[in-house]
């Protein structure tokens, strides 16, 4: 089975610490592991690694990214972080904001708008 190193020791061409925008504070003895076991470790349950992958690629609707790092090829990320994507994920769904208009009505308002600009001729 493969050592995972702690999140202060990932190094970086010339030995510089690298750590996420987010940053890990330097106080934090922090496991990494792959984002499946990471995950498992923080809810008990197994998604897909793509789902894992999506969560630290790109945000999701409320703007929030799983924290990762990268080391010797292989992306890893803690247990603190899958809870504090968690978390922050369902603060940002719990605000009570619905979405203002659905998708086929924001695709109707810009049909409707590109017809209008079109007859204008702009």
């Amino acid at each position: 089975m493969l050592a995972y190193r702690k999140a202060n020791d990932v190094k970086q061409g010339g030995g510089t610490v690298v750590n996420s925008p987010q940053q890990v504070r330097s106080d934090e003895s922090t496991n990494l592991l792959p984002l499946v076991d990471a995950v498992r470790e923080a809810t008990s349950m197994r998604p897909a690694l793509s789902t894992v992958l999506r969560w630290s690629q790109k945000p999701n609707q409320h703007g929030v990214r799983l924290q990762t790092w990268k080391v010797g090829g292989r992306r890893l990320t803690s247990v603190e972080a899958v809870r504090a994507y968690i978390d922050a994920t369902t603060q940002a769904a719990d605000t009570g904001q619905l979405p203002t208009a659905t998708n086929r009505q924001r695709n109707d308002a810009h049909q409707k708008a590109m017809a209008e600009l079109e007859r204008q001729g702009i």
